[in-house]
């Protein structure tokens, strides 16, 4: 609509144009006509060529452009696609279809939100049956469980239970540190089940007990002791222990995640360490041979959440045991 309305005022531009510049020639041959000089000549020759000149210019440049735009709207109504168009050998050429592309690339772009929203809502249509199956089997395990008097497959399956409630029920983004304190407790008497009592979790608190309900990204303790289990303790013959220190300064809360286990080597720590350092989520598709994904993704949350200057550090010797230092402001 827009198009036809522009057409229609060029066109009545164009006549007005059309009607002075005829009155101008015809004032111009008949001032030649009068006077007879070299300068007179030239005033009619240029008054010509641009009576010639302009219409055919405005024509080529604007008329027509906005007659292919018009005709180019029509199609891509009809067809949603680039193929069909036609643009003139002018200078909006390039834009229209720059502008076409545009608007090609953000209907698809609409299609694949839409496509995203359903399959996130059938995801969450999904987590809502799974979890509660879950919880109803585990709890049924319980029972017959101490029914049959066996207690520790009851502690185990009410751990299980409770860690997979927080893990996938819990969609809070922030937690207490309390509350991640307990999951990866949760977590821990699950796999010291599985190594059958050879590992050993302590947890110490050397600051006030307000530490204890400060926020951090939920899942923030679990990934780190798994890290600390797998590739520290179980790689290790003897018995091994997790620790995990809270302290403070009077800027920050600093949080140590100590392992007894086999360590890392040299270049691996340095190169997770690179990492740790940059906030890129192209940094979680990366795989290490140490576990580095799963500090990698804590250490990214860290940063979105208190800003560049917290997160985690790694330090370790080989052999002898593995630290990971987390920092986060005091004051939130």
């Amino acid at each position: 609509m827009k198009s036809k309305i522009i057409a229609n005022r060029v066109m009545v531009i164009m006549g007005i144009y059309t009607f002075w510049t005829l009155l101008l020639w015809l004032y111009a041959l008949v001032f030649f006509v009068e006077f007879q000089n070299t300068m007179n000549m030239l005033m009619l020759f240029i008054v010509s060529v641009g009576a010639v000149a302009m219409p055919v210019l405005v024509y080529y440049h604007v008329l027509l452009p906005t007659r292919y735009l018009n005709r180019n709207i029509k199609r891509f109504k009809e067809n949603q696609s680039l193929e069909g168009l036609l643009f003139s050998n002018t200078l909006f050429t390039t834009e229209m279809a720059d502008m076409f592309e545009y608007v090609t690339n953000m209907s698809e772009n609409m299609q694949s939100i839409k496509l995203s929203k359903f399959q996130s809502e059938y995801r969450a249509l999904q987590n809502q049956i799974n979890p509660h199956f879950l919880y109803n089997t585990l709890e049924a395990i319980r029972s017959d469980a101490l029914v049959a008097n066996q207690q520790e497959i009851a502690d185990i399956t009410e751990a299980l239970a409770t860690f997979f409630r927080y893990t996938i029920s819990n969609v809070d983004d922030l937690v207490t540190l309390e509350d991640e304190l307990n999951n990866a407790n949760n977590y821990f008497k699950i796999q010291n089940y599985r190594f059958n009592d050879r590992i050993k979790l302590n947890v110490n608190n050397h600051g006030s007990e307000k530490l204890l309900k400060m926020a951090i990204p939920k899942l923030t303790l679990q990934p780190i002791v798994e890290n600390s289990i797998i590739h520290g303790l179980e790689r290790k013959v003897e018995k091994g222990t997790v620790t995990i220190n809270i302290r403070d300064t009077q800027e920050k809360v600093i949080i140590d995640v100590m392992d007894d286990g086999v360590g890392i080597d040299d270049e691996t720590l340095e190169s997770m360490n690179d990492r740790l350092h940059q906030l890129s989520n192209s940094q979680l598709e990366e795989k290490l041979s140490k576990g580095g994904i799963a500090l990698l993704n804590v250490n990214n949350r860290f940063k979105m959440t208190f800003g560049e200057a917290y997160g985690l550090k790694v330090s370790s010797v080989k052999d002898y045991g593995t630290t990971v230092n987390i920092t986060f402001p005091k004051e939130q």
